[in-house]
């Protein structure tokens, strides 16, 4: 009898160790999320708290599904898209944005309008050459 129960609790020790389900990471990362819409600007310290919860279950949440679906490309590939699923399109979008140095995005739109002002001028000199 007590092998059984060593064996149950082995069993409890493990479960434990293996962090939440994917379907507990879910729906305790979608709760931080919806907090973190919902507190108000000024609650400094419980957006900075909701921020980092949200960033840890986003990790247990990929941590869940490798597990689910083994290490490899497919596990990996399971974990991404379950995050982003959790992901409002509106905060996507906000997110990608935020990966784009503000630097790169100025200098781009620089060489685009300085190209058009350029053709500009030159279309405008060849014109007025030609009549």
């Amino acid at each position: 009898m007590p092998a059984m129960a060593s064996r149950s609790q082995h069993d409890e020790v493990g479960d434990a160790l293996s962090g939440p389900s994917s379907h507990d990471a879910r729906e305790s990362l979608h709760y931080w999320r919806a907090r973190l819409e919902t507190l108000p600007r000024r609650r400094r310290a419980a957006r900075r708290e909701a921020r980092e919860m949200v960033v840890a279950w986003e990790a247990r949440l990929r941590r869940a599904e490798i597990e689910r679906w083994g290490g490899g490309m497919l596990g990996r590939f399971a974990a991404t898209v379950v995050v982003l699923r959790t992901v409002r399109p509106a905060a996507l979008a906000r997110r990608a944005v935020a990966l784009v140095p503000r630097r790169l995005v100025v200098g781009a739109l620089t060489v685009v309008l300085g190209s058009v002002l350029l053709f500009g001028v030159l279309l405008g000199a060849v014109l007025s050459a030609l009549f």
